[in-house]
């Protein structure tokens, strides 16, 4: 019996909104650059591999909140050299980040209060588990889901990361539920996936662009089906 459900937050409960490039051309107007949102769309498939390779590398910055805020910086960093304002890169960066440290420059997805508020009328503990930064808890009070959670684990604030299992450990732990009665929603098959399996959770998919059919786990197109699925 599924007593609890976890969820990643990036790419399953919020997205960036305005967008990377409108905030980033926003700010360079601000700042005397003359780009506009053409100007800077294109180099945002670069940040997103640059993100990637460093993930791959080594993903431990997420285990710090000095690393998890270097890790935003320094993609903002890339994206001013790449559209060739590097001079003001350090000031880039931080203008930008500092945009996205609010709730409003984040949106939630159109499935995500109605899936949360479902899962709670069937008396299931809700906890977040993500790699995040130490403000994590603040931003998702700020778009007003922190009341739905009976746990929120940041990867910044306990040392650990996914897909680390003892990050999920620690979220069982604080919600004290075994780890068998438990369910990680997410939208990456290594990190959420692998480290949900790694803990003795089940682990559910969340594919909203049709890109992890063959992942290996329980894959849903959208929150809404995670009730559901729960039922079965």
């Amino acid at each position: 019996m599924v007593e609890a459900v976890l969820f990643d937050v990036g790419s399953t409960l919020v997205y960036p909104s305005p967008s990377v490039a409108e905030t980033f051309a926003r700010v360079a107007r601000e700042r005397g650059h003359a780009l506009t949102v053409r100007d800077i769309e294109p180099h945002m498939p670069a940040m997103d591999a640059f993100y990637e390779a460093e993930y791959l590398r080594d993903g431990d910055f997420w285990c710090s909140h000095e690393g998890s805020v270097a890790i935003w910086l320094d993609q903002y960093r890339y994206v001013c050299h790449l559209a060739g304002i590097a001079h003001d890169a350090d000031g880039m960066a931080a203008a930008v980040h500092e945009a996205y440290r609010k709730g409003d420059h984040w949106a939630l997805y159109p499935d995500v209060a109605g899936c949360l508020r479902t899962l709670k009328r069937q008396g299931l503990m809700l906890g977040v588990v993500s790699n995040w930064d130490a403000g994590l808890e603040g931003l998702l009070r700020d778009l007003r889901l922190l009341p739905y959670f009976d746990a929120v684990v940041s990867s910044a604030v306990v040392g650990y990361r996914k897909p680390d299992p003892v990050i999920f450990d620690l979220a069982c732990e604080e919600l004290g539920v075994a780890a068998s009665r438990v369910v990680h929603v997410g939208d990456r098959p290594d990190a959420d996936g692998d480290g949900a399996h790694a803990a003795g959770i089940r682990p559910v998919i969340v594919d909203r662009h049709g890109a992890e059919a063959g992942c290996g786990y329980e894959v849903v197109e959208t929150l809404t089906d995670v009730p559901k699925l729960l039922e079965e």
